[in-house]
Order: C-alpha cells, then sequence, then structure tokens
C-alpha cells in the first residue's frame, strides 16, 4: 500500500515538517529519497528505492517556485527521466551526450503561460454577435 499513516509518519521523520508540508502542498504525499540532480531552473529531482512506493511512482521533481510550478518548467532531459525513458539521470550523463541526445539550448526558454508576458494572437475573424448601441431619434411635437 502507498499511502500510510506509519509511512507518512516515517516520511516526515526523514524530511522534516517543512519540506513534508510542500510535498503535500505540491503532490499530496510524502516522499523520501535519494537527491538525483537539479536543473538550470533550480528544480530538484528525486527517486526512491522503497518497495511501499507504488511502481512508476518512484520518481518526482520538487519545483523551485512553489507558489507557480509548471510541467514546462522542466529541461527536456530531466523530463525524459521522470517519465521513466531511460534509467541514467541527465546528471550523470556528459555535456556531449546530452547535446546529442537531448538538443539542448544554452539558454531554457521561461513558459509565460498565464501570465501578462503570454501570447495572444491577433483575431482577423468578423465576430458573429456585435453589441447593441441605441440610436435615438428626436420626436417633434404634435399638437392637437
Amino acid at each position: 500500500m502507498s499511502v500510510s499513516f506509519a509511512r507518512t509518519v516515517r516520511n516526515f521523520w526523514r524530511n522534516g515538517i517543512k519540506r513534508s508540508l510542500r510535498q503535500i502542498a505540491m503532490i499530496n504525499d510524502t516522499k523520501s529519497g535519494h537527491f538525483m540532480g537539479e536543473d538550470d531552473f533550480g528544480n530538484k529531482y528525486y527517486e526512491t528505492d522503497n518497495p511501499e512506493e507504488i511502481h512508476m511512482r518512484t520518481r518526482w521533481v520538487e519545483y523551485k517556485d512553489f507558489h507557480r510550478f509548471d510541467a514546462a518548467h522542466m529541461e527536456p532531459g530531466w523530463h525524459y527521466w521522470l517519465a521513466y525513458g531511460t534509467d541514467t539521470p541527465p546528471s550523470k550523463l556528459t555535456p556531449e551526450t546530452k547535446a546529442k541526445t537531448f538538443q539542448l539550448t544554452e539558454v531554457h526558454p521561461i513558459n509565460y503561460t498565464f501570465t501578462k508576458g503570454a501570447y495572444v494572437p491577433y483575431n482577423t475573424a468578423k465576430p458573429k454577435y456585435s453589441t447593441w448601441e441605441p440610436k435615438v431619434a428626436h420626436r417633434e411635437k404634435v399638437t392637437v
């Protein structure tokens, strides 16, 4: 079983209160394992060999930015490792192997989705509906 009270208490003891509460807020679970490396964004990657963990749930990332974590804020090599595409983490690869395998750029672009810097395309389509603008016509006074 993956989630139990004893396992949660054990992980609180190993990780500490602050890191465990952060994990509960981000991944809704507490995990303890070995530090595997850090990417250019400052995200930290971990792996555990605990037999209590569910299969394919033994690797995880702890994002640097707590309030704005996004899967687009990780390098391709680390994403490939998290998805169990390889057993070798990018921190153990040589720079030549990294460049050949993942075709990395020098500076990783930041994803600006849901921010003020997000790309918004210009719309050229004619709208189906338009707002109603009242037109007031002055009446002539009629005398009877």
